[in-house]
């Protein structure tokens, strides 16, 4: 079984559409949905109990997750975010993947909007003209939403409880020791409001800007802060 988790702070705008779209994929494949809270003081917890599994954690990604994880029933952890598209058959795929023997993995993504403006822009940044993504290299990010055995989250320790940077960790971590594999098709559908909310160059600027210092040694809560103040 698959669970697939949710980390959510005052989502109320998209997690509903999420769900009820997550709710169409029971014919492909037998899972969970956990809407990990980190105390929205919107209508998310409302919404979302309608269609999922509450877990009340301490606010952090990373935190929220481990603690979903905790009480997952299925084998398979996938995590989602909470306006995030997950087309038919990806389930299916995960599954598929994990019988073949993989450890963990990611998908390949589309933005919903302006797509073909964002990618350009985020290979002119990391210069990627012909270089591989970094989901390619098996490098992965929350919108790619990772994917992994539950035996071997557990092994690892899960995520890092860092307030920034934790799935770039995470699959680092994996990439020493496990199979990782990358799912091309189909793609998640990922929305574009962050790009859409600061601007499609300054968006990607602060990511860059905060892996190359992340990889230096500033401290993740460092970054977090400098990420908050420059929002």
């Amino acid at each position: 079984m698959i669970s697939i988790i949710i980390p959510a702070f005052n989502e109320e705008a998209f997690i509903e559409n999420t769900l009820i779209q997550l709710a169409d994929l029971r014919k492909e494949a037998e899972f969970e949905i956990i809407v990990s809270d980190g105390g929205s003081i919107d209508k998310t917890v409302a919404i979302a109990s309608s269609y999922a599994t509450i877990v009340h954690a301490p606010k952090g990604k990373a935190k929220q997750l481990n603690l979903a994880a905790k009480k997952a029933l299925g084998n398979i952890l996938f995590f989602v975010h909470a306006d995030m598209q997950v087309p038919a058959g990806a389930l299916a795929a995960i599954s598929k993947h994990i019988e073949e023997g993989y450890d963990s993995g990611g998908f390949s993504n589309i933005f919903l909007t302006h797509n073909a403006k964002i990618k350009s822009i985020g290979r002119l940044f990391h210069l990627r003209i012909i270089n591989k993504s970094q989901a390619e290299r098996k490098i992965f990010y929350g919108d790619n939403g990772i994917f992994v055995n539950k035996e071997v989250f557990e092994k690892v320790g899960g995520f890092k409880e860092i307030p920034i940077m934790e799935d770039y960790d995470f699959s680092k971590r994996m990439l020493v020791s496990y199979k990782v594999c990358l799912i091309k098709e189909p793609k998640l559908i990922v929305d574009a409001r962050r790009h859409l909310k600061d601007g499609f160059i300054k968006t990607r600027i602060k990511w860059m800007v905060i892996k190359w210092l992340y990889l230096l040694g500033v401290p993740p809560q460092k970054l977090d802060n400098w990420y908050k103040d420059i929002r």
